[in-house]
């Protein structure tokens, strides 16, 4: 040991070393002067000289041991040991000399073994902060998130510097209307129960926190001060008796505050620049952190927002895509439900889909009645802003909520087109949402409302095109009924009475060769008509339905058709009209392009819907783009919500697969 463990300045040791060197020399004179009394041998006294010195070396170190044990030898050699001295002028020059010379090397020699000591002990605090600072490191680099950084670097923190509990806090983004506060990131021991990770603080006059976050300078606190504070009651159960708080800067912001305790009489002196110094380097890795959380939730956002695209995209029901949509938001932002609603022009709500906890009140398709006039539907609803429930067990009407399992809840509102279409929620059973939910789900609902748009807006296309294919079919049958009911029967009558004025003519001996011809153009024009009509809209379609149809269809191709229905018993009309028209088609592509021999139609209903298959033997190439008999096809199908799949490699024949839902034609009316 160099020096001992005295608070007092080094000057003062010197000169409190020098005194004892003196003192050392004045009790061993004495001593050696009554030893000869007490028959006391000088080895006797030479071994207790040795002893003594040993003794304030271990206690004092080597700045005392020298100028004490420099007295005592020279005590010892002069008056206890022949022959003896007289304290003169010179004898006191030689304890002067002899004093301050081993004060002197006692100095030089505790000073040079004191940095020995500082410098181990900045060696191994160094080393300790880069094996802390590694740790937390290989945490980023492994892609942790961001809360298993923080409460790692709370605990680093704590075992550099010897806290009984420490947290780090992040400065929450400021809410209209709310005062300051800062959320818990991380925390490490005896804090961690009672400010576990998202606990929100608000900051009030005379805090730590508010200190420093404000200044941006260190601070500490101990005694009354600490447990007066707002976070009295938290101290006094933690036995903390002085805290340290040290802002976190990420580039020049302030980002959040690292508070440490102990139940100790206070922290050593330097230890603000230890959590300075770690901090400062530990604020990259929780820079890092954060950029890699803010990278992944944009990437997680951006696939959520493709799969929501491509289901839009793939023309699936509305309600498919709303439920898609609660889904990812429950999986980005909640973890106990989400739901999504829609207000209705009547003042009244729809629960469109909800994911997650559920109860009684839960009826995804009806009416969203009973909730609370203070909860989120209906602030939402006045106000066309976000809105946020801290905790249901508080809140008026709140308890069949708190009953599913729910705390806390942050709803956001959905425009559309300038008007305020609905809400999507999202509820925690966990405690508090953080206090960034609602700027993170920001931009979501923004994506949200633009997927709920399309899909409206898709769902319109469909129904639109499909009430004008059914109003056309409908157009078409009035027609062929039109035809057949009126101009067919007239043109038939007039027939049979020409045939008739041609029977009597003959009977008279008139000519009748005229009135026959003419009859028999009749009739010619008849059957034109009749051909006609069926392309307008086949009869036996309206009457017997699709097997009929298509038989009727194979039996006037002039090519060998193979037809193979498995339909029991009739179809949607819209979807028995699509089916047969697209068969016509085919066949008569089949006779004027494709050059066929045979053709094989095969109908089938499976899973709702009727798959039907026309293929062919001729020369292949069909091209929707080059004419518009096929491209009207494919309209035709997808507006009754269904897909037409063309197969047409040159030299293979032709292969056309559509899959009509049976439900098509109800959606569209």
């Amino acid at each position: 040991m160099y020096r001992n463990r005295s608070s007092l300045p080094f000057p003062a040791e010197i000169g409190l070393s020098v005194v004892a060197g003196a003192a050392s020399f004045a009790i061993w004179t004495a001593l050696c002067l009554v030893a000869p009394r007490f028959h006391l041998p000088a080895v006797a006294l030479g071994v207790a000289l040795l002893g003594s010195v040993l003794a304030v070396a271990r206690a004092g170190g080597i700045l005392y041991a020298l100028p004490v044990g420099a007295g005592a030898v020279l005590a010892y050699d002069w008056f206890g040991l022949p022959p003896f001295r007289e304290l003169d002028n010179n004898a006191f020059m030689v304890l002067g000399l002899s004093i301050t010379t081993a004060v002197i090397v006692g100095a030089v020699a505790t000073a040079a073994g004191q940095r020995l000591v500082e410098s181990d002990q900045a060696h191994i605090a160094l080393a300790q902060e880069q094996a802390a600072l590694r740790r937390v490191a290989t945490l980023v680099a492994g892609g942790a998130q961001p809360a298993a950084v923080f409460t790692a670097v709370a605990d680093e923190l704590a075992g550099l510097i010897g806290a009984d509990a420490t947290f780090v806090t992040r400065r929450a983004e400021p809410v209209t209307g709310e005062s300051e506060s800062v959320t818990v990131v991380g925390s490490y021991g005896g804090v961690t129960a009672d400010l576990p990770v998202a606990s929100r603080i608000e900051l009030k006059p005379g805090m730590l926190l508010s200190q420093v976050l404000h200044t941006g300078e260190a601070a500490r606190m101990s005694g009354a001060a600490l447990r007066n504070g707002p976070l009295g009651a938290l101290v006094e159960k933690l036995g903390v008796r002085a805290t340290i708080a040290i802002p976190v800067m990420v580039g020049p912001r302030r980002w959040g505050v690292v508070v440490a305790g102990t139940a100790k009489e206070d922290f050593p002196a330097g230890t603000e620049a230890r959590i300075r110094d770690f901090i400062e380097l530990a604020a990259l890795a929780i820079a890092n952190a954060q950029a890699e959380q803010e990278l992944r939730v944009l990437a997680e956002t951006q696939e959520a927002l493709r799969r929501l695209a491509l289901l839009i995209a793939q023309g699936v029901a509305p309600e498919v895509v709303f439920a898609a949509v609660t889904k990812e938001v429950l999986r980005h932002f909640g973890n106990g439900t989400a739901r999504l609603i829609r207000y209705e022009l009547d003042g009244t709500a729809t629960l469109l889909a909800n994911e997650g906890t559920t109860g009684p009140h839960v009826q995804v398709g009806q009416a969203w009645q009973g909730y609370p006039a203070t909860g989120l539907t209906a602030a939402v609803q006045r106000s066309g802003q976000t809105a946020r429930v801290d905790d249901y067990r508080n809140l008026p009407g709140g308890d069949k909520y708190a009953a599913e399992g729910l705390i806390s809840a942050v709803g956001m509102p959905i425009h559309v087109n300038g008007r305020l279409w609905g809400m999507i929620a999202v509820g925690s059973g966990e405690g508090r949402l953080p206090d960034d939910t609602e700027a993170r789900m920001a931009v979501f609902t923004e994506l949200v409302a633009t997927a709920v748009a399309d899909a409206q807006s898709h769902a319109e296309l469909i129904s639109s095109r499909a009430r004008i294919v059914a109003a056309a079919d409908e157009a078409r049958r009035r027609i062929e009924r039109d035809l057949h009911d009126g101009a067919q029967q007239r043109l038939v009558a007039l027939a049979l009475r020409l045939r008739s004025a041609a029977m009597d003519a003959q009977q008279r001996g008139d000519d009748h060769r005229e009135m026959n011809e003419v009859a028999a153009d009749l009739l010619g024009v008849i059957d034109e008509l009749r051909e006609l009509s069926r392309g307008i809209h086949p009869a036996v379609l309206s009457d017997s339905g699709l097997r009929s149809a298509l038989r009727a269809l194979g039996r006037r191709s002039p090519l060998p058709v193979g037809i193979e229905v498995r339909v029991d018993g009739r179809l949607p009309q819209p979807v028995e009209v699509g089916a047969y028209y697209v068969v016509s088609e085919m066949l008569t592509n089949a006779v004027k392009h494709a050059g066929a021999s045979a053709v094989q139609v095969d109908a089938e209903v499976t899973d709702g819907s009727l798959t039907l298959r026309v293929c062919d033997d001729g020369v292949g190439s069909a091209d929707p783009a080059r004419g518009t008999g096929l491209l009207g096809l494919k309209d035709r199908i997808e507006a009754l919500g269904g897909t037409f799949d063309l197969h047409s490699p040159a030299g293979e024949g032709t292969t056309v697969i559509c899959r009509i839902p049976l439900t098509s034609s109800d959606d569209s009316r």
